[in-house]
């Protein structure tokens, strides 16, 4: 599962190091397809925004009503019968929170959880029954059997722990699998874009993020299936729901080999792979929750919510998001093949993967079949050694332009509209002693907002003090701790950066 890269090479002796696995920089989510995070918080956004259409039904209902008493009507009862029988008439449930500090979800999932009966406002509860803890998850099992169309398949092997001890236990595999010079490049890497403060310890990062996401895990290898909650309470039966998925799933489907793809086709595609898995867990756990669990154990939720999204928070903008992602974005995209051709469809995205995080984003693009352009290699600066090169996806863009900096608040405007630009794009990191230099190179696939203005306005955000000019057909950013070049040639775009404005240069040179 873990990144074990030889010692750099020396440069130009060979080609650079490809990924061999799906940790590193793009862990947060998970120690290479053995932990599934349950973010509990999922749900509220969408019960938020269902509330708000409640409250809009109700106000709607009440202008009626007033209406026709302005007109005589004496056809009111029905009227009033809805506003008494619905309880609308008293909704004051108050602002259930915002998912994971704000964010909005894409509309297309209220049609995905009403199809599954997962946006009504909870249901009797009668469906997982008083007893055992063991008749409960059977109970579940048979549910997500009839419902999401998985075969039960033999028993699984699963614990209830305190979610204290859940996150203990993911934190530890995930530190036995994290190498800490791999971490110290992709460091280097993170922090040339702005995503990173230097020196911050990332395996680190890594880990807090685990310690403030991990709800639940399932391992394929063991077939053991760790839920942090330790009785069948809404929290419970979310989690419960959502693991026995990738349970059920890997038995049936097989669960996709993140290592393999990172390192035949590059991080990117096993990050896309681990949102299908995601995704659908995700999905189908609401669907679940909404038609199974009454609605006080739904609002019960929300506090474990409301600390998830604290503690994230807490960490950088880049390494949250990556946390964040498969469940939310990814949850969409299997929404949208559900609304294509129901769970059957699903299915098919475990054999038939999704290979960039541009097709999670932009489904259509997954349908089509649109795979990555191939950029080229830049030659970088000599007498550095050459790191790292490694896919950079649409996903990862996107992270970036939602806080340049790290900072939220220095967004640029629509930055999922500007990725829709993406098509291909790789990042190479080289370094010599203590100092780092990048190329982010990108293929810009036409959009709204050229994609070349895009990184010059994120690198601006990103690095306020760089000073920024322009000479011939590079624009070059003369910052107090490190320079940038940018260059836009065609549908490509690159950006160097380095200590100084001749190693920025040199590390989007072409290959001789």
């Amino acid at each position: 599962m873990s990144d074990n890269f030889p010692p750099p090479p020396p440069p130009e002796e060979q080609p650079p190091p490809r990924r061999s696995g799906a940790t590193g920089w793009k862990v947060a989510t998970a120690a290479a397809s053995v932990l599934a995070v349950a973010l509990a918080g999922t749900v509220y956004v969408l019960m938020d925004q269902r509330v708000d259409e409640m409250r809009a039904e109700r106000d709607a209902a009440r202008d009626e009503l007033d209406a026709a008493r302005e007109e005589g009507d004496g056809g009111l009862g029905g009227l009033e019968d809805l506003l008494g029988e619905s309880g609308l008439g008293d909704l004051d449930l108050g602002d259930l929170g915002e998912l994971l500090g704000g964010g909005s979800v894409d509309p297309i999932l209220f049609e995905c959880l009403a199809s599954g009966g997962g946006l009504g406002l909870g249901g009797s509860g009668d469906s997982i029954p008083d007893g055992p803890v063991e008749e409960q998850v059977a109970a579940i099992q048979d549910i997500i059997e009839s419902e999401r169309g998985l075969q039960a398949g033999d028993d699984v092997d699963i614990e209830f722990v305190s979610r204290d001890e859940v996150r203990k236990r993911a934190v530890a595999i995930t530190e036995a699998e994290l190498d800490p010079a791999t971490a110290e490049v992709d460091a280097r890497l993170l922090s040339a874009l702005g995503a990173v403060e230097p020196g911050t310890d990332l395996a680190q990062a890594q880990l807090d993020a685990l310690d403030a996401g991990v709800g639940g895990f399932y391992d394929p290898e063991s077939g053991e299936l760790v839920i942090g909650s330790e009785q069948m309470d809404g929290l419970g039966a979310l989690i419960t729901s959502h693991e026995l998925v990738h349970a059920m799933a890997d038995a049936e489907l097989g669960l996709p080999d993140q290592e393999a793809i990172a390192e035949a086709l590059g991080s990117d595609a096993a990050y896309a792979a681990l949102n299908v898995v995601e995704g659908d867990a995700s999905l189908y756990s609401q669907q679940f929750i909404g038609r199974h669990l009454p609605f006080d154990e739904l609002l019960a939720l929300q506090a474990t919510s409301g600390q998830t999204a604290a503690d994230l928070d807490e960490l950088p903008h880049f390494v949250a998001r990556q946390l964040e992602f498969p469940y939310i974005e990814g949850m969409t995209f299997t929404c949208d093949v559900f609304l294509d051709g129901g769970w059957e469809a699903v299915d098919a995205t475990y054999s038939e993967l999704p290979t960039t995080t541009a097709q999670i984003l932009f489904p259509d693009r997954y349908r089509d079949g649109q795979d990555a352009v191939d950029v080229r290699d830049p030659a970088g600066p000599s007498g550095w050694d050459r790191l790292r090169t490694d896919t950079f996806g649409a996903a990862d863009l996107l992270f970036l332009l939602e806080a340049p900096g790290d900072d939220e608040d220095a967004a640029l405007s629509e930055p999922k509209d500007r990725v829709s630009a993406w098509a291909g794009g790789e990042i190479t990191v080289w370094g010599r002693d203590e100092a780092s230099a990048a190329a982010l190179i990108l293929a810009d696939g036409g959009g709204a907002t050229p994609l070349c203005d895009t990184i010059d306005e994120f690198y601006a955000a990103a690095f306020p003090d760089a000073e920024r000019s322009e000479s011939g057909d590079e624009t070059v950013f003369d910052g107090s701790d490190q320079d940038a070049v940018l260059t836009c040639s065609g549908d490509e775009v690159a950006l160097g950066t380095g200590p100084d404005v001749e190693t920025a240069r040199a590390a989007v040179t072409s290959t001789p």
